[in-house]
């Protein structure tokens, strides 16, 4: 079964502020270049999308009112619904902080159908936090959430296992996850517009033109799942984070301080994940947004702040900006758990132990509450969490 909760973010803001139900609304972040990162169905319906910025919201609709997006709301939301599932299956899969999958499988003998669960979880979500969420079920994973998106909004849409064929006969191959615009333009190119069409095409020839891709496509428009469940112990293949500014950056000396800033939240975001990496990227992006990324791969794994900082730093005095930047990113990739051990020498730790000291002052009091003073440099931002975000990870707000 895959829950998607509808239009979440502002959702959960219509149900908690009761003036705005019915209105078009966006979520956005703090700043005046703060993007739209979900705006209601009253703003989709009338062209306001995901990704636009406040001017261009503003001019494709000038009665949206935007609200200031509330992440500890969104996530106390996104954890509570999370229970209601565990009382139908212990195999509850949080994809993303709006996205769910239980696997009822091993629950079936307890109730009616499945059907009823997904009923029942609508019902009981709708009345504790006022918002609406769109089911899908299906014999597999992927099924269920072809489902569960053509049932949008609110719906409940069942595919059983004879039914699987005939389901996805005439869908439009842009609707199994994964295929986006560039690849439904390179489909379309070879004559192939629904999954009826693709299931019949040479797998040879897609293989050719997407390569390992080409097989999956084949598989996945038969309605077969090709890729295994997520291990909730699985390494992430990259950890980063980016900051748009409101106003362009030039003098070196802030940029850098950003760089410090970005470093830091990468590095406690390895912390927390255990892990270690010795590949790190710099991306910057021009007023004009043409973007650059540049990387490098360290001889050593590390998950230490200050490292992340000197190697950005360094990749960032190896280019000549040619002009202010309006973003900055850091990621770390090349990623493996970490097997850090006691230390041989007493004190080699000593950096090790402080930022676990930063760390459990910053989850005791918020995000933020205790950093780097270099960092002062920086106005403080209101941090829009990413829809992707699963609790149980670190994530920017402050309470």
């Amino acid at each position: 079964m895959y829950i998607d909760m509808d239009a979440y973010f502002a959702s959960v803001e219509q149900a908690s502020r009761p003036y705005l139900r019915g209105r078009p609304i966006a979520v956005v972040g703090g700043g005046k270049r703060a993007v739209v990162v979900t705006s209601s169905y009253e703003a989709k319906r009338l062209g306001v999308k995901t990704g636009m910025t406040r001017g261009e919201a503003a001019r494709k609709l000038p009665s949206i009112v935007f609200v200031t997006g509330r992440n500890d709301k969104y996530v106390d939301t996104c954890v509570r619904i999370h229970e209601i599932l565990l009382r139908y299956t212990p195999e509850v899969e949080i994809c993303s902080i709006d996205e769910f999958f239980a696997d009822l499988t091993g629950s079936l003998l307890l109730f009616p159908s499945p059907a009823d669960v997904a009923m029942t979880v609508k019902r009981e979500i709708g009345e504790r936090f006022g918002i609406t969420c769109s089911v899908g079920i299906g014999p597999n994973k992927l099924i269920a959430k072809i489902a569960g998106e053509s049932g949008k909004p609110d719906g409940l849409v069942v595919v059983g296992k004879e039914e699987t064929e005939r389901f996805m006969e005439d869908l439009p191959v842009e609707s199994i996850p994964g295929i986006g615009k560039k690849m439904g333009t390179a489909l379309k190119a070879l004559g192939i517009t629904v999954c009826r069409e693709l299931r019949a095409f040479p797998v040879s020839v897609l293989r050719r033109r997407f390569g390992i891709w080409g097989d999956y496509l084949s598989i996945m428009a038969r309605g077969m799942d090709p890729f295994r469940a997520r291990d909730p112990g699985e390494l992430p293949k990259s950890i980063g984070h980016s900051m748009t500014f409101e106003k362009d950056i030039g003098d070196r000396m802030m940029i850098r301080a950003r760089l410090l800033e970005l470093s830091g939240m990468v590095a406690r975001r390895l912390r927390k994940e255990r892990v270690v990496a010795k590949g790190f990227s710099l991306t910057w992006r021009y007023p004009d947004f043409t973007t650059f990324t540049k990387r490098i791969t360290l001889p050593f794994y590390t998950p230490g702040g200050r490292i992340i900082y000197e190697t950005v730093t360094g990749l960032l005095d190896s280019v000549r900006l040619k002009d202010a930047v309006r973003l900055l990113g850091v990621s770390a990739f090349n990623v493996r758990r970490s097997t850090a051990s006691p230390p041989l020498i007493e004190g080699f730790d000593r950096e090790e132990r402080l930022w676990k000291a930063v760390d459990d002052v910053n989850d005791a009091f918020g995000e933020h509450s205790l950093y780097p003073a270099t960092t002062l440099l920086c106005a403080r931002r209101h941090w829009v969490i990413s829809p992707a975000y699963r609790p149980g990870k670190p994530y920017p707000y402050r309470r």
